[in-house]
């Protein structure tokens, strides 16, 4: 006999996944749900952990230790120390962020931090990173601060702190780039822009700014954005990070979990498709 098909609510939906980090992971979670993956890889991570500018940094923060460190995302912090430790100057790195006053976007950052031994003095409600510009211009500004980049443009994060911090270093641990193969994409573009898929998942607002520009590339940025209205395809967001993202690039109707957390929006997204189903 054959193998019978997984069944679930999202069962009859074909749904579209751009992630690159834990893809497998989520594809494994929306077919035991039922549904037809696509997947559509639109990321590529460029490791910088090696790269003489991160260590040049990072004996610029040990010698002189910030007054505050922002933390991005606990991959980066991660990877940043592991990288450090590597080189023999991990252990002054941790004492000297241990004596910073230490800001996270969100949980994952602050659960890094908490492994390396550092203390989290403040972490954004909603995993903003504007959030924390927010807070650094209401508590009186910063003098030196360590900036962990999370990939996104340099000069788009170091910008809004300009006003409220003398000094900011910023810390390189990696960026995102386009997939060397832009095939899967172009196809996920195509799928979208000719009902091919129902629904498309976005784990970082780096996967769907690329999406767009992979769309832009093939002359169908608009075609493919007016589709990603909620109706005739959903697009799904992990969280408020990438939905601000999302919804800035014109897509509308967006199904996004309260927490943002990969099974979370796959649930997000399988109680939409109860509640479409649902006379």
């Amino acid at each position: 006999m054959g193998e019978s098909l997984p069944t679930g609510p999202l069962t009859g939906w074909r749904v579209g996944m751009t992630a690159e980090r834990r893809a497998n992971l989520q594809a494994d979670a929306l077919r035991r749900r039922g549904a037809k993956v696509v997947h559509g890889c639109t990321m590529r991570t460029l490791d910088l952990s090696n790269d003489g500018r991160l260590l040049e940094v990072s004996r610029a923060l040990t010698t002189d230790p910030p007054t505050t460190t922002v933390l991005q995302t606990g991959m980066g912090l991660s990877m940043w120390l592991e990288a450090m430790d590597a080189t023999g100057i991990g252990a002054g790195l941790r004492r000297a962020l241990a004596g910073s006053e230490v800001l996270a976007r969100g949980p994952k950052a602050v659960s890094a931090a908490r492994r390396a031994g550092l203390t989290v003095t403040w972490s954004a409600p909603d995993e903003l990173f504007a959030q924390i510009v927010d807070h650094l211009y209401q508590t009186g500004g910063r003098d030196r601060v360590a900036l962990q980049l999370d990939g996104t443009d340099e000069e788009e994060l170091t910008a809004p702190l300009i006003g409220c911090c003398a000094e900011v270093v910023v810390v390189p641990v990696y960026r995102w780039a386009h997939p060397i193969d832009s095939g899967p994409a172009e196809a996920l573009v195509n799928a979208v822009c000719n009902g091919g898929v129902d629904a498309v998942t976005f784990t970082t607002r780096q996967a769907a700014v690329h999406l767009v520009e992979v769309a832009g590339s093939m002359g169908r940025e608009d075609e493919m954005v007016a589709a990603l209205d909620g109706t005739r395809v959903v697009p799904v967001s992990v969280g408020p990070v990438c939905s601000a993202a999302m919804r800035s690039l014109g897509m509308t109707g967006l199904v996004e979990p309260d927490r943002a957390r990969l099974v979370a929006m796959i649930d997000a997204l399988a109680d939409e498709a109860v509640r479409r189903t649902t006379p």
